[in-house]
């Protein structure tokens, strides 16, 4: 048996369900653990009843590796008869869920096998794996091993099994753990913490969670090892490319990649259900708020006819071939604004249109369904969602709402999460109705109810649009970080602000021999009160306010946690950053500018009232 002790800690109050709670994560969410695998596919799941004479886990994972392996997934896998020469009396189970086990219900069987695939991140440098666990209720263990002997770098190279005596959890080995140091550091270091973590702090939580029903990744794509393979060869055929020639201003590696993992998820959604419905037929599409319209060509490269509609071009279009449609356009919630031949709507990210899109599948047609990924919280006439339920996020009192919307309009709706680079990654799809389609024009009646409720506009049953509030925006982005305000404006805000900085008289030590009237600190919300309102009133019109015009007058103020002072000069070649701005992670710039400030006058030498405190050799910017 598994005599080594690689590491031992007593755990009060741990139990046997939390135990394998916790190495269940290992067991079924890998990547949590080691970044470079992407997730794990279940292939097998037995249940086992054991003989008298006991079961020898070790000897039985060591022969169950040993024996050859048939075609991949193949129903002979060696598991069920190498169990059956241990007195095994062993049954597959289908849709095991080790979070939903009833513990006090598992004493007609002893235990379980469940032969998991590890798959990783990069399927050009790593090849998937299969890993054997075998979950024991009689030894309180469960125990794993993988089947594939390669230096595959992902898993350790020996059978281990982590156990649970008297409140004391171990990780134990077969094999002496020096023998390979470098797995053994992984299981004291790595998982045994986890387990740790998982057990003390999250264990009891996620078992509420659980039974509530908890999202789980990719929960509607039946084959995780395919959606892994087919989202690599996407990557490689678009997205390496597409980071190269990235001409937007936003960051290619998450936007592209998370456009590619999307088109990925929807690719195989849509042919699982042509395989379901029998038909060769490839489904349409139309992205509303499409953005930089990167899911669009890819959906359009994989053979899908579609259209993609935003309020702003993008740079990226023209680079886009022929075949890739984008359109240059607002959506006005309306009758003018159906779909009628269109299979699929997305919405990715559509910000004010988000809760619109069950809505225009809906109206669109019988047979429209929808695809919608929120970002942004708003309502049917344009407004922010304001939360109705303070004990969760916005976010997540958006989903339901949203989900709310979905089943007025009389859809089955599922939810799922994305694998993607973003906190924001919870899906609804709505692709069955819960009606007939002679009540088609009776749902279109109750839907426009509902949005009326929602609304406070007076809308005629004549109008055409859905909503009398709703206004798109603008399709020129205005910018609004204070830069576009008069420059009297902002130079008589600026000396209001200096003169009540340098009224509290403190001569800067920095400057030995030399009186330099550093001034005081002040809070914001003091220093707003000393503005007159009509200049208030343009800072509100540019968002950021008087924080950040001061952020943009760098040169004179020092911005830190709400007060503002004046920044101390400092002699060409140090850095201006005081120690406080140093003690901060400096943001890193994408493109970072090199400017020449000696071009840029010193705006200390003629404001204030005792100058620079260097000549001009020494002072960064010019003297006049």
């Amino acid at each position: 048996m598994f005599n080594k002790i690689i590491i031992s800690q007593q755990v009060p109050g741990i139990n046997l369900e939390y135990l394998f709670r916790a190495a269940g994560i290992y067991l079924y969410k890998p990547h949590v653990v080691n970044r470079k695998l992407f997730g794990a596919s279940n292939l097998h799941t037995f249940s086992y009843n054991q003989s008298d004479r006991g079961l020898d886990i070790e000897k039985l994972l060591q022969e169950i590796k040993d024996e050859p392996v048939g075609p991949e997934k193949a129903e002979n896998f060696p598991i069920k008869h190498v169990c059956e020469r241990y007195d095994l009396h062993v049954q597959k189970v289908e849709d095991f869920d080790l979070n939903r086990l009833k513990f006090n219900e598992q004493r007609h069987r002893s235990g379980y096998v469940v032969l998991n695939r590890f798959l990783p991140r990069n399927l050009t440098v790593f090849n998937p794996l299969d890993v054997l666990a075998i979950i024991d209720f009689e030894s309180q263990s469960m125990s794993f091993v993988c089947l594939q002997d390669v230096e595959n770098n992902l898993t350790p190279k020996f059978a281990f099994s982590i156990q649970l005596e008297d409140h004391n959890l171990s990780i134990k080995s077969s094999d002496d753990p020096k023998q390979d140091e470098k797995s053994s550091i992984w299981l004291k270091d790595v998982l045994f913490q986890r387990l740790l973590k998982w057990i003390d702090n999250n264990v009891q939580e996620a078992t509420k969670s659980s039974s509530k029903g908890e999202i789980v990744s990719l929960s509607l794509i039946n084959d995780l090892e395919q959606y892994n393979r087919f989202y690599s060869e996407l990557k490689a055929k678009y997205g390496t490319e597409m980071v190269r020639i990235w001409p937007e201003t936003t960051d290619p590696k998450k936007y592209v990649y998370e456009d590619v993992a999307i088109a990925t998820y929807m690719l195989l959604l849509w042919k699982q259900e042509r395989e379901e419905s029998g038909s060769d037929r490839l489904q349409s599409f139309v992205d509303i708020g499409c953005g930089n319209g990167l899911l669009v060509y890819i959906l359009a490269s994989e053979g899908h006819d579609g259209l993609g509609i935003d309020l702003r071009k993008r740079k990226i279009w023209d680079l886009f071939p022929a075949n890739v449609k984008l359109r240059e356009q607002s959506i006005v919630p309306s009758d003018d604004a159906l779909f009628p031949e269109i299979d699929w709507i997305i919405g990715n990210h559509s910000d004010e249109l988000s809760p619109w899109i069950p809505v225009l599948a809906a109206r669109s047609a019988y047979r429209c369904r929808f695809f919608l990924l929120p970002c942004c919280a708003f309502e049917f006439d344009g407004t922010k969602f304001q939360r109705q339920n303070s004990s969760v996020s916005q976010y997540n009192d958006f989903l339901r709402y949203v989900g709310e919307i979905s089943e007025v309009c009389g859809f089955e709706t599922a939810v799922d999460r994305l694998k993607i680079p973003s906190t924001k990654r919870t899906c609804l799809v709505g692709s069955t109705r819960t009606y007939r389609e002679e009540q088609f024009e009776e749902y279109c009646s109750r839907i426009q109810s509902f949005i009326d409720s929602r609304t406070s506009g007076a809308r005629k049953e004549s109008d055409a649009n859905w909503s009398e509030g709703f206004r798109p925006r603008d399709s020129v982005e205005k910018v609004r970080n204070c830069t576009k305000i008069e420059r009297s404006i902002i130079d008589d805000i600026v000396r209001i602000v200096f003169d009540a900085l340098i009224a509290k008289k403190r001569m800067a030590s920095e400057f030995p021999g030399r009186n330099w009237n550093a001034g005081g600190r002040i809070g914001i919300g003091d220093l707003i009160k000393l503005i007159p309102q009509d200049k208030l009133n343009s800072l509100k019109s540019e968002c950021g306010g008087l924080q950040t015009l001061l952020k943009n007058n760098y040169q004179i103020f020092q911005v830190l946690e709400g007060s503002v002072q004046l920044r101390i000069p400092t002699r060409e070649g140090q850095s201006s950053r005081s120690s406080e701005e140093l003690k901060r992670k400096p943001k890193k710039q994408k493109n970072p500018r090199i400017v020449n400030l000696k071009e840029k006058p010193c705006w200390f030498y003629g404001n204030h009232p005792d100058g620079c405190p260097f000549e001009e050799e020494e002072c960064k910017f010019k003297h006049p």
